[in-house]
């Protein structure tokens, strides 16, 4: 089954007025992000005697240059007409409304992550994520969502914390004894 893309002003006038808007406010906020990611840019600090031939500023400024100009020449391309085919696809009910609830556990799993790193450490943090994501979009077993955090947990603490020495804190404040000085995840 092949379906047609429209573009340009039969687009325009085939396209329902709230999805040709939707397409503009969302192009222009990513717009106002690689704006001010752009200006923060300028803000990053340089070392002082650094040898960096390139420095700290080049790759965010191209990276958010590039984002600035991709997401003008989309908005301006929504202005013309062409907006995107709406979405068909076999998995997806068209007619279903937002589930909120799910919206929610999912917004509150990813906030735990500002109380649960401080107070128990990134390994435990994954856990309440992985967790709180898999069981607010339906999963069956709840101790495999654990289970799978945990080592998700464990395996992103060894893998960026300790191989690649990034500061992932493997405990918070309530765990520094529990496993100090046994070179377990980095204590």
């Amino acid at each position: 089954m092949t379906s047609q893309i429209t573009t340009g002003a039969s687009a325009v006038a085939g396209a329902p007025r709230s999805r040709r808007l939707g397409e503009l406010v969302f192009v222009g906020v990513i717009v106002v992000f690689a704006g001010v990611a752009l200006v923060m840019t300028g803000f990053i600090r340089e070392p002082v005697g650094s040898s960096n031939v390139l420095g700290a500023r080049v790759v965010p400024y191209a990276v958010t240059g590039l984002m600035l100009l991709a997401s003008v020449a989309a908005f301006v391309a929504v202005l013309r007409g062409d907006v995107g085919a709406p979405d068909e696809g076999e998995d997806v009910d068209t007619e279903a409304r937002t589930s909120w609830k799910t919206v929610g556990l999912l917004a509150l799993a990813f906030a735990s992550l500002m109380i649960v790193i401080p107070i128990a450490g990134w390994p435990a943090a994954v856990v309440v994520l992985f967790a709180g994501a898999s069981l607010a979009l339906g999963a069956s077993s709840w101790w495999k969502a654990l289970l799978l955090g945990l080592g998700l947990g464990v395996l992103t603490q060894l893998l960026f914390g300790n191989l690649l020495g990034l500061s992932l804190p493997p405990f918070g404040t309530i765990l520094p004894g529990l496993v100090e000085g046994t070179g377990v995840l980095g204590g």
